[in-house]
């Protein structure tokens, strides 16, 4: 049986918090009673705890996946477009980062428009539609939060 290198990709997006409780691996700080006293267990296959993302645009390719988590805090939309590739996303009522992972494309809002490579952040603004072209292939992944 031939070794077989395996690739995997993480992005994770946490909402900002002041409320850390820690029970090991650090020379800080430990309050193991309380972190116990948190937690919650719930007992399930691991299939039920998966975020399955849907369409986030109006694209017949599902070029753009939501990932929306149960918290009022962010969402997030991966953009993954072939070479040329383009998909408009409509306006979100609240601010967006964008981290571009891979490729090379452009970005517009408004009247605003940047060319983007990999390892680029992108700010969009509360309620600007956004267009992405990518050149040869881009994938980004924006995280927004809808303000109500």
């Amino acid at each position: 049986m031939r070794d077989e290198q395996l690739t995997i990709d993480i992005i994770e997006c946490m909402a900002t918090s002041d409320n850390v409780v820690r029970a090991g691996l650090t020379p800080k700080l430990r309050d193991v009673d309380t972190l116990v006293e948190m937690l919650t267990y719930e007992a399930g296959p691991a299939s039920q705890q998966l975020l399955r993302p849907t369409p986030f645009s109006d694209s017949e390719e599902k070029t753009d996946l939501l990932y929306d988590p149960p918290i009022d805090e962010f969402s997030v939309v991966r953009v993954s477009l072939e070479k040329e590739g383009k998909t408009k996303h409509r306006a979100v009522e609240g601010p967006s980062i964008c981290v571009v992972t891979k490729g090379e494309g452009q970005v517009s809002w408004g009247d605003d428009k940047e060319e983007v490579k990999k390892g680029d952040v992108v700010f969009i603004g509360a309620g600007e539609g956004v267009e992405w072209i990518a050149q040869d292939g881009l994938e980004v992944f924006r995280a927004f939060v809808e303000v109500k």
